[in-house]
């Protein structure tokens, strides 16, 4: 697989196109095209959608999206999702698009991931989320990923962290309610009840992340030891490789590894990656 058309983003994908057709652009009925699986960008302004649609139903589609073919038939986008999404509010029933075929479906799909990651309008959580996926869809280290979305390694390493976050938290994030710098501060709390009772109030009471960071090395009650680093070092692993908070509980003999999971698909998911079923 070629690296090099990766940092190129959609240059790499698609012709320039104004009001006019360019030949390798043809119109696909919107109805055939899904969404791609890998989109980082779960949250899409209703505003900003609307105004585009306005624009698409005064002037078209001015720029086509991209898709591959899928196996199940029809097609998946690669990029373009906010376009496809206005043009079906506008009404249009076909939209110019770009096609191509499933042959490096996986480096398609991780230019979806990186149009994203150098647009910069991804919450902490999406971006995360888009690292990993680049990590294991295609296998890229840190400074590999951190090479190809022109990032520094520790701006990767910091965001993969926050997946470590239990997801209701990862929600927050999403949401606004909680920053980047707070979801840091509160992924090195080791204990879950007190990280979950920390976050409430941080946004109950609109803590400034110096606030909450404070709050975080202050002492606690209930913790009788800090966790050696080698044991937070397996949990932070064993964390981006599940994609869920994990837990080492050592024992005087033996001990447990607890892991969460918010939903039955997340659940089922989990079970998938440990048996090897999802492989």
């Amino acid at each position: 697989m070629k690296r090099s058309a990766l940092g190129k983003g959609l240059a790499a994908l698609m012709p320039e196109v104004s009001a006019g057709r360019h030949p390798g652009v043809v119109e696909l009925p919107l109805r055939d095209i899904r969404p791609n699986p890998l989109q980082p960008r779960r949250h899409f302004a209703e505003d900003g959608l609307a105004e585009l649609a306005a624009s698409i139903a005064a002037h078209g589609v001015l720029q086509p999206v991209v898709v591959s073919r899928a196996s199940e038939g029809g097609y998946h986008l690669v990029a373009g999702e906010r376009r496809w999404r206005a043009a079906a509010l506008a009404g249009c029933e076909r939209i110019p698009a770009v096609v191509r075929e499933t042959a490096g479906s996986a480096e398609l799909l991780a230019l979806a991931l990186i149009e994203n990651l150098q647009r910069e309008d991804l919450t902490p959580i999406e971006q995360a989320r888009a690292f990993h996926h680049l990590r294991t869809e295609l296998g890229l280290s840190q400074e590999g990923i951190a090479q190809e979305v022109g990032k520094d390694r520790s701006t990767v390493a910091n965001a993969l962290r926050l997946l470590q976050l239990p997801l209701g938290l990862q929600a927050l994030v999403d949401s606004g309610a909680l920053t980047a710098g707070h979801a840091r501060a509160l992924v090195g709390v080791a204990d879950s009840e007190r990280q979950a009772s920390l976050a409430e109030r941080c946004v109950k009471e609109g803590w400034s992340v110096r606030r909450l960071e404070a709050a975080v090395q202050a002492p606690h009650k209930t913790s009788t030891s800090r966790p050696d680093p080698d044991t937070t070092e397996a949990c932070e692993r064993l964390a981006l490789v599940l994609g869920t908070q994990v837990e080492i509980r050592r024992r005087r003999r033996g001990g447990e590894i607890r892991l969460r999971f918010a939903s039955e698909e997340e659940l089922i998911r989990l079970f998938r990656h440990l048996t090897g079923e999802g492989r």
